[in-house]
């Protein structure tokens, strides 16, 4: 019979953490059966630790299906985990693949940027050493001393990360095998930054003129400029000329799954930022969010004009995005780009705008006339 005690251990959990599942008289085979909502209950209090326990139940009860023994599921570099890693993906059913790749085009774009960016069909080995590493950053929780490290094997295995991700796997998987990018979320940021060297620093750089510039050039469009007269003088100038690049960009009908739909301009701000009150439960809220907003979007704690917190929604899972909205939109463009996904296409306009006039990794030439006719309004404003 499997310790439980024995298992943990070795997959790198702490004597805390152990003890209180003995403490509760749970033993492997009961282990097996826990939820996180379980695991809340008995006292793991850490969300970081419930994932990763949640993560280990389930491939260990992949692994026993399949006929694995505990040590082929540790076996590094070549053992179960290794498997579900690259296989995960491929076992979904099809309705059950919420996320969207990118386009083509922004692929190929993508492809000429980002000078270290691993090809799709590239055939790069997966060493025994990069998988130790990721081993060590997924079982290892970040703290004052080892922060630099996991920095640093972040950096390591980069290209070992990127071929996973361009394998196209759900952005839970992703979190699951890299839970540092959820507790650890300034790595999203040196991901992009890895991909994109020089255009890392773009929108937190030029967003403060540019905020203006946007502002001024959306009252020529009356129906814009009704909605900048909802802002005070005093109100966030970052959310007022968010919302009139939305507004001035919008896009009425959208494609989703080869059905034309209409999606009106205030709805398309819900595809980009969600106020939910302060005290609310961010995590519930996460999950609890409409099957419509399949692809990255914010969710702002507090009030609306005035947050004080905000988070990512990537699938059903809360990332920390800090206490200023442009960071938080920051964050929230690079996650598209290092989970690779597409973009919510009520917002195509209004990301491609970003994209290519503000980051400058999109090619300005091949996004559409409308996008490039306000760009130059926008340019065209002295301040």
């Amino acid at each position: 019979m499997t310790s439980l005690h024995e298992f943990l251990e070795k997959g790198g959990f702490e004597e805390d953490v152990i003890s209180i599942f003995l403490d509760n008289d749970i033993d492997y085979d009961v282990f097996l059966t826990l939820s996180e909502d379980d695991m809340k209950e008995v006292g793991i209090m850490s969300f970081g630790a419930r994932r990763r326990l949640s993560m280990v139940i389930k491939a260990a009860n992949g692994a026993a299906t399949k006929g694995y023994s505990q040590e082929h599921f540790y076996n590094n570099g070549s053992g179960f985990l290794e498997y579900k890693l690259k296989n995960s993906r491929m076992s979904l059913p099809q309705d059950k693949k919420k996320r969207k790749r990118r386009s083509r085009q922004e692929l190929e774009v993508a492809a000429k940027s980002a000078k270290t960016v691993v090809a799709e069909d590239e055939e790069e080995p997966i060493t025994p050493g990069d998988q130790e590493k990721v081993d060590w950053m997924r079982y290892s929780p970040p703290t004052g001393d080892n922060q630099k490290k996991h920095r640093d094997l972040f950096i390591d295995t980069f290209s070992f990360r990127r071929k996973i991700i361009n394998g196209s796997p759900t952005i839970t998987d992703v979190l699951c095998q890299f839970p540092r990018l959820q507790d650890m979320p300034e790595l999203i940021n040196l991901e992009f930054q890895l991909l994109y060297p020089d255009q890392c620093d773009n929108f937190i750089s030029r967003w403060g003129r540019m905020k203006e510039q946007i502002i001024l050039a959306g009252e020529g469009n009356a129906s814009v400029l009704v909605q900048i007269q909802k802002f005070q003088p005093d109100d966030n100038r970052d959310l007022c000329a968010l919302t009139a690049l939305s507004f001035a960009l919008h896009k009425s009908v959208v494609q989703v799954r080869g059905t034309s739909t209409s999606s009106s301009r205030e709805n398309s701000l819900l595809f980009l930022v969600q106020s939910i009150p302060e005290g609310t439960d961010v995590e519930a809220a996460a999950k609890a969010k409409k099957p419509v907003y399949q692809q990255p979007f914010l969710l702002a704690l507090g009030p609306a004009r005035r947050p004080v917190q905000y988070f990512a929604v990537l699938d059903k899972v809360a990332v920390p995005c800090g206490t200023s909205l442009i960071t938080a939109i920051d964050r929230l463009f690079k996650c598209h780009f290092v989970f690779n996904v597409h973009y919510s296409p009520a917002l195509l306009h209004f990301w491609h705008f970003i994209a290519a006039f503000i980051y400058e990794v999109l090619d300005p030439h091949t996004v559409k006339p409308i996008i490039r006719s306000f760009a130059s309004s926008v340019r065209a404003v002295e301040l």
